[in-house]
């Protein structure tokens, strides 16, 4: 008898035996191929003697002197599939079409509702989670995670609300539309951080005091334990993604800028022009403030400036798909190349 093992697409260990020249194929042990650092495949084959009932005429003492684990060499690997700026943009339409979403409002809601809706159809176990405003009403951010192989957590979110009289389709449609796309992206095919995904509510001001906002953003890190943070590798906010001439990655610099110079390496690398932009307002310019805050690399990822942004001109018209596509697709890079080498650098702080 020969005995070889080989991989299978799934990253399944099989044994082929070859008696009385027929061939049989039997799947012993499976486990998910796990990326490294480098984006390569890794695995760990072991087969146990208790699966030497499966290969009749192979006595369970000879089990191991039969079975030898040749060197495993991945298949190619399957493309992941790119970021879809038009799936995003149909997501726009609907969210713009509840209308102006002001913080606690019925509008809010069901956005809200609707973007749970649609991380339960791929699979995410999305909760809502319901917080006070400061004039009595109640506003929600939807949670929802995306188990990678390490425990290490990534934050990618963006905020439902709008500021009235703006239906949002740029602020913040497109960024909650992105992050869906990214969700749909990182549940077929999970990263090495587990990424935690928030769509927060009440990020913009209400009332007139300008620290007054990011309700929901702030409300999330407050509910994060002292070891949640310090596991917590980074935060990405995707925030105005449709429209502008200059494309930024932007921090106040409350804490490292690891996060925020990872996204600008990543851009540079698939051949964007993007560039730093230091939060001009002393109570930072979206919901990676609350993080910031905590000590947690953050960084805001945006096309600016757009006229028209928190006015009723703001509607999906004047987005550009290929904005989006960018913003979405330097955010799924930067997430995929993340390895535990990388988590490890932005979690010794």
């Amino acid at each position: 008898m020969r005995v070889r093992t080989t991989m299978l697409a799934a990253g399944a260990v099989a044994l082929v035996a070859v008696v009385a020249g027929a061939v049989t194929l039997s799947v012993l042990w499976s486990a998910p191929i796990r990326p490294s650092s480098s984006g390569s495949a890794e695995t760990t084959q072991t087969l146990g003697a208790s699966e030497a009932t499966a290969f009749p005429g192979i006595a369970a003492a000879d089990q191991a002197s039969a079975l030898v684990a040749l060197p495993v060499r991945p298949l190619a690997e399957t493309p992941r599939r790119a970021f879809s700026a038009s799936a995003a943009m149909a997501h726009v339409r609907v969210l713009e079409a509840f209308g102006v979403r002001a913080g606690g409002s019925e509008a809010e809601k069901q956005a809200a509702l609707y973007i749970r809706d649609q991380l339960v159809a791929l699979g995410l176990n999305a909760r809502i989670e319901e917080f006070p405003l400061p004039n009595g009403g109640t506003s929600r951010n939807v949670v929802a995670r995306v188990k990678g192989y390490s425990d290490t957590v990534l934050v990618l979110g963006a905020h439902m609300d709008t500021k009235p009289p703006s239906p949002g389709a740029n602020d913040n449609a497109s960024g909650c539309a992105a992050l869906l796309e990214l969700a749909a992206r990182l549940a077929e095919d999970p990263v090495v951080p587990t990424v935690e995904i928030v769509f927060f509510g009440s990020e913009e001001i209400i009332g007139g005091d300008p620290d007054a906002h990011h309700f929901g953003s702030r409300y999330r890190v407050s509910q994060m334990s002292a070891a949640e943070r310090a596991n917590c590798a980074g935060m990405i906010s995707v925030d105005m993604i449709g429209y502008g001439p200059d494309f930024h990655s932007r921090s106040a610099g409350r804490a490292p800028l690891t996060v925020s110079d990872g996204v600008l390496a990543k851009a540079r690398a698939l051949g964007y022009t993007m560039t730093f932009k230091k939060d001009t307002s002393s109570y930072g310019m979206s919901d990676h403030e609350a993080y910031e805050k905590a000590g947690i690399p953050a960084a805001v990822v945006c096309w600016r400036d757009d006229p028209v942004y928190h006015t009723a001109e703001d509607t999906s018209g004047h987005l550009s798909e290929a904005k989006i596509r960018a913003a979405g697709t330097v955010v799924l890079e930067y997430a995929r190349g993340l390895g535990e080498t990388e988590l490890a650098a932005l979690t010794a702080r």
